[in-house]
């Protein structure tokens, strides 16, 4: 049986067909359909929100609850990793592959990445816009400069966090940069163990500011304030206090009438047109497994930038895939470099109650070519494991059982007397790198997976070494005993993913051009973190956003893609 069609099953012809139902497709989607398009988005995973396309937002109901054991242990929003397996090396020096399994998966389900996140949506810098020629050549590198300014896409990064209900004090972040308009939402309450980190800060001469979350901290959009439960990060919300795609961006698209949507149904193949410059359809496979075609007029890919890059090397069997005259398909990909410093406290600090991370620094972003601060990332002040993963630690990993099992617990030394540092390091791109299709593996569907390729160059690692002691100091003057440090795993665990199909003025040196449109073919678009030239060290999720906006408007008022920014917004 087909998972049923979400929004207006009447529509048969369409303008812009996109692929996937995360952030990227999202928020095009919401631009587009409010000019008049009619746009389908096909989503190879399920609908765990109802009501999506119900005008009364008291009708929608979520699917998620606080459930460890469903989100962590079965995962009900992850592709198994059995029947669709991703591979991964370090380099072609080590074989075909040294893992197969799990490699940078996002949730597969309608709302994509975000529906589990703790929505931190901070803006990037004017300078991360701008590294190609403020950081010159870098061996081994290959930064450069995007194809758009801070200023161009400021207007959408007000429009993206006006949307999604983003809380906020604008003036309290030191290196923040201009913004046109406040802050929709107040901050929330903070953690207790963020206002520990902040009199740690404040010791050490740094500022720790309320962290720009697109969680409700009062009523907004039809969507009630956010309960404070703690299970924001991995978790979707049961009330939909946050303010992810699929609640926000997706259903203003679906509530016009322009907007059709059909979960479970996953896109294998572009079909091309004899002088490949133009997409003139897709083949995808039903939630019953049977083979459908769309056609529409213009294609965006935003199915995250790994598996955009797999549909288009699959697109073109023994070829280079589809628009890659370049070379550049599927290389400089990023992730960010994750830091994770953790303090073991005397006192409870209870950092599993709020929103996931309250608060947060950015002097460790550091200065494009200033030695004494190195360009590293934002500090995330976030919260431990949650119940059932803290005795899985204790039971499973140290073999505890029985009373000692039950004490540990009841201290909570990794859960109620933590509190957690995160630092996402700009993370240098690299034309070696890359995502490909691997050359034996296979899914489900008996199609090739994809194969990623990177080990971290220096720049990060060296920023990383530079600041994990001042981590450790912000740890102990916040009050912590004991502070150590997870090692980097072998196999990159970021979810933050960006890169593979970079945009930029010269076909030869980029994929897509200024406005996301691919060099090569004249109707295909992307509008996801693949396009990002570099990863900057902020989460990437509302550049993700205002940029999907701003290549859609592009699309609707070619060379003014602010116009479509004219209408009102919501409160």
């Amino acid at each position: 049986m087909s998972a049923p069609v979400i929004g207006n099953s009447s529509l048969t012809r369409f303008d812009v067909l996109i692929v996937g139902a995360g952030l990227g497709a999202s928020a095009a989607a919401e631009i587009l359909c409010a000019q008049g398009q009619k746009v389908l988005l096909l989503e190879a995973g399920q609908s765990l929100i109802d009501g999506l396309d119900d005008p009364d937002p008291s009708h929608l109901r979520s699917h998620f609850s606080n459930d460890e054991v469903k989100l962590h242990s079965r995962g009900l929003v992850y592709a198994d990793s059995i029947m669709e397996p991703r591979t991964f090396r370090p380099s072609p020096a080590d074989g075909d592959r040294t893992y197969v399994g799990d490699v940078n998966g996002l949730p597969k389900t309608v709302g994509g990445g975000m529906l589990l996140s703790d929505m931190k949506l901070i803006r990037f810098r004017p300078t991360d816009f701008q590294l190609g020629t403020l950081l010159g050549e870098v061996p081994g590198a290959s930064f450069a400069d995007w194809p758009v300014t801070y200023d161009e896409l400021e207007p959408f990064y007000l429009h993206a966090e006006t949307v999604m209900g983003v809380q906020g004090q604008a003036g309290s972040d030191p290196t923040e940069p201009p913004r046109s308009g406040p802050y929709p939402l107040p901050p929330g309450l903070p953690m207790y163990a963020a206002v520990l980190a902040q009199a740690g800060a404040q010791k050490l001469g740094y500022t720790a500011f309320p962290y720009p979350e697109g969680i409700a901290s009062r009523p907004y959009d039809g969507r009630p304030a956010c309960a404070q439960c703690g299970f924001c990060s991995g978790f979707g919300c049961p009330t939909n206090a946050k303010g992810a795609p699929g609640v926000t961006t997706l259903r203003h698209a679906l509530l016009t009438g322009n907007c059709q949507l059909w979960p479970e149904t996953r896109v294998i193949k572009l079909l091309l047109s004899a002088s490949g410059n133009e997409v003139t359809g897709v083949q995808a496979i039903g939630s019953d497994g049977s083979p459908l075609q769309f056609t529409a007029d213009r294609y965006i890919l935003a199915a995250s930038p790994i598996e955009d890059v797999r549909l288009l090397l699959l697109s073109d069997p023994g070829g280079p895939g589809v628009g890659n005259s370049s070379g550049l398909v599927g290389r400089n990909l990023t992730f960010h470099l994750e830091t994770d410093a953790a303090g073991i406290f005397e006192e409870r600090v209870h950092a599993y109650r709020g929103t996931g991370t309250s608060w947060a620094l950015t002097e460790f972003r550091g200065v494009p070519n200033d030695p004494a601060r190195p360009l590293g990332g934002v500090v995330e002040i976030g919260g431990p494991v949650g119940p059932v993963d803290e005795t899985a630690i204790y039971a499973g990993q140290l073999g505890m059982n029985g009373a000692r099992l039950k004490a540990l617990m009841r201290q909570s030394p990794l859960r109620d007397r933590v509190l957690g540092l995160t630092m996402h390091g700009e993370d240098a791109p690299q034309p070696t790198n890359r995502v490909d299709l691997d050359p034996a593996v296979r899914d489900i569907d008996g199609l090739p997976v994809a194969r990623v390729t990177y080990q971290n160059h220096s720049f990060e690692l060296n920023a990383r070494a530079f600041y994990v002691p001042k981590l450790l100091d912000l740890l102990g003057a916040a009050g912590a005993k004991y502070g150590f440090v997870d090692p980097i795993s072998s196999v990159p665990s970021s979810r933050h993913i960006m890169g593979t199909l970079r945009f930029g003025t010269d076909p030869k040196k980029s994929v897509c051009d200024a406005t996301g449109l691919f060099h090569d073919v004249g109707n295909l678009y992307a509008t996801d973190g693949a396009l990002f030239p570099t990863s900057s060290g902020f989460n990437p999720s509302l550049t993700i956003g205002a940029l999907a906006a701003f290549v859609a408007g592009g699309m609707v008022f070619p060379g003014s893609p602010q116009k479509v920014l004219g209408a009102s917004q919501p409160g």
